[in-house]
């Protein structure tokens, strides 16, 4: 009887492994050919139809720089209080704006080079403007790059108590406005993103050996020059990463039918991979406007 438990059993088992497989392939094909045809599309964008899309890019007319710590007063009415922050700023007296701008439009434009896009730049507006295809005007509305403080949370349980330390950090981030239009159209979408660095904190909590205090010992590897123009180039391409993805999805929903777009995912391109993948990042879309 027990061998014929055991074989009854087996059976089950693998009646049940069989169902469970084949409702994961069902699932599994639902799930892919819900999709099939939006990646498709997006494949076709970056292998042939995306290729060569004239994009004039304008830059920002200039960085606004604000320094957003408290500063000290010198009771002088005269002074202007927006200067005076910015020279008791601990980075931003420091930054080259025209530096951080010309890193920030490098890193944008060699990225939509090497994926194919035609770049023109305001200089280049006749031969923008001679284009017969499908165009795309992408104007840097406004760039502000703020310093603040902000501050981490170390925490950790140690003999059944929760030990917790508050360190403030310096923080500087950029917010970006962006006005992306067809080319000979009056209408633009607004869209915007921010993006920030912070000091890095590396410690630990210790415990005293004869006073059993608990102190959490860190050094703190502070925000230097070049990793703020590190962050302009990396802002760069991220950021005309998500132009492209804008582009390349406004293409895919004009192709598919009404009745997919109520569950379209916005897409991403991942060029390192060759991969297309639902996109974890993207622009804020601020609002629509008219001129």
């Amino acid at each position: 009887m027990v061998f014929v438990f055991g074989i009854d059993f087996a059976i089950f088992a693998l009646m049940k492994k069989i169902i469970f497989t084949f409702i994961s392939l069902l699932l599994g094909a639902f799930f892919i050919s819900s999709c099939t045809m939006e990646r498709k599309l997006a494949l076709e964008f970056v292998d042939n139809d995306g290729r060569d899309i004239p994009v004039m890019i304008v830059p920002p007319p200039l960085l606004y720089m604000y320094n957003n710590k408290s500063i000290e007063s010198l009771n002088n009415r005269d002074l202007n209080m927006d200067s005076l922050a910015f020279y008791q700023s601990e980075l931003l007296q420091y930054i080259s704006d025209s530096a951080f701008l010309e890193n920030y439009m490098n890193a944008f434009i060699q990225y939509l080079d090497d994926h194919h896009l035609q770049v023109f730049l305001p200089d280049e507006l006749t031969g923008f403007t001679q284009q017969r295809r499908l165009s795309y005007m992408v104007r840097l509305a406004q760039m502000e790059l703020e310093e603040d403080y902000d501050t981490v949370l170390a925490e950790e349980k140690i003999n059944f108590q929760q030990q917790t330390k508050y360190i403030p950090i310096n923080k500087l981030s950029l917010s970006t406005w962006f006005e992306i239009s067809q080319k000979d159209s009056t209408s633009y979408f607004t869209y915007f993103d921010e993006q920030y660095i912070t000091d890095e904190i590396y410690g630990d909590f210790r415990q005293e050996l004869w006073s059993f205090d608990i102190k959490y010992d860190y050094t703190i590897l502070k925000i230097e020059k070049e990793d703020v123009y590190d962050f302009a180039t990396m802002l760069g391409e991220k950021h005309a990463s998500y132009v492209y993805d804008l582009i390349m999805n406004t293409y895919i929903w004009n192709k598919i039918p009404e009745e997919k777009r109520s569950h379209y995912q916005y897409l991403h391109y991942n060029a390192q991979y060759g991969s297309v993948e639902v996109a974890e990042e993207a622009f804020i879309r601020v609002d629509d406007a008219e001129q």
